[in-house]
């Protein structure tokens, strides 16, 4: 079927169309690619590369009490004095428990998107390739939502609970239901995420049941940030400027308060560290801030293209140590 390009923008290929946007910098074009066609190549892929945890992740693997659980320059204390006076198993230690810190934070955040998607589909055609893929994509995250599960308590450890303002937040947020904000914000939580699991799945030195656990979320997440960097792009290309200005800056900040979040302090006490002040020292740390700016640098590379670090969003970035000057 024939898709017409919308009002603003001009057909460049068979389903697909520009679309310019204005910046403070100047004018952007971006290439859009009307749903349906990426939904249907989405539900192609999601046929063919798809995962059971309960029977794909060797649950029952020996944890080996030497090894990481991810790899140690993505802890929040490597190459900090308070790193450097740690005995290898408290290292360990340090991995295991800010790794499902990292998981817990993933569920919450799977939750708010299913419900989020729910909300999208609502709104859409039943009948559409783009909500059966907002559909596969909810059972996708229910899976990973308890793959997390199980991986935290295999591990020996419970979840967290969001503060109890973020947990109100949440709520509020999916009450108030907006798409734009909402596209933006799936993309930093699975770009950030995305980042440490590349480099957590094919490192030898971490144990093998949390190198199983991620390569699979990175293989199902890559159509997730398809489907979201594509939704993104399109409502950017309806939205006024200063529309896409607000979203930008609200999400600039509520990012910023994320980064601080990922570490529960019990990870800390749970290798004799005193919360407060390693949290302070993670905080400072020029590694720890490098680390986190590489992290959300796909999710800041599609910002700067689609005007989301256009305007006070992009000062609140850098002050945040999440994006270089």
């Amino acid at each position: 079927m024939a898709v017409p390009a919308p009002p603003n923008g001009r057909r460049s290929r068979p389903g697909t169309w520009t679309a310019t946007i204005r910046c403070r910098d100047g004018d952007h074009t971006l290439e859009l690619t009307d749903r349906e066609v990426v939904a249907e190549r989405l539900l192609k892929t999601s046929r063919k590369h798809s995962f059971d945890p309960d029977t794909d992740v060797d649950w029952d693997a020996p944890q080996d009490p030497d090894r990481f659980y991810a790899p140690p320059q993505l802890a929040s204390l490597y190459e900090t004095p308070l790193w450097d006076g740690l005995s290898h198993r408290r290292r360990v230690e340090l991995t295991k428990h800010e790794m499902c810190s990292i998981a817990s934070f993933g569920i919450w955040s799977e939750l708010l998107l299913m419900q989020a998607l729910v909300q999208h589909s609502y709104r859409r055609r039943y009948d559409s390739d783009h909500v059966a893929y907002a559909l596969t994509e909810i059972a996708d995250e229910c899976r990973h939502s308890k793959m997390f599960g199980r991986m935290v308590r295999t591990c020996g450890l419970r979840t967290h609970r969001p503060r109890a303002i973020d947990y109100q937040l949440g709520k509020l947020f999916m009450a108030a239901y907006d798409p734009l904000p909402t596209f933006a914000g799936t993309l930093v939580i699975e770009e950030f995420t995305d980042a440490f699991q590349r480099l957590t799945f094919p490192d030898e030195d971490v144990q093998p049941m949390v190198r199983q656990v991620t390569r699979i979320h990175v293989i199902e997440e890559a159509r997730h940030i398809k489907y979201a960097r594509e939704e993104l792009k399109r409502l950017v290309a309806e939205a006024h400027p200063a529309r896409r200005r607000m979203a930008a800056f609200g999400l600039a900040q509520a990012t910023r308060a994320m980064a601080t979040r990922l570490i529960h302090p019990s990870c800390y006490e749970a290798v004799g560290l005193d919360p407060k002040v390693a949290s302070r020292v993670a905080a400072r740390s020029p590694h720890r801030r490098a680390t986190m700016a590489w992290a959300f640098r796909r999710c800041t590379d599609l910002f700067e293209e689609v005007g989301f670090l256009d305007g006070p969003a992009r000062k609140v970035w850098v002050k945040a140590g999440l994006l270089a000057a």
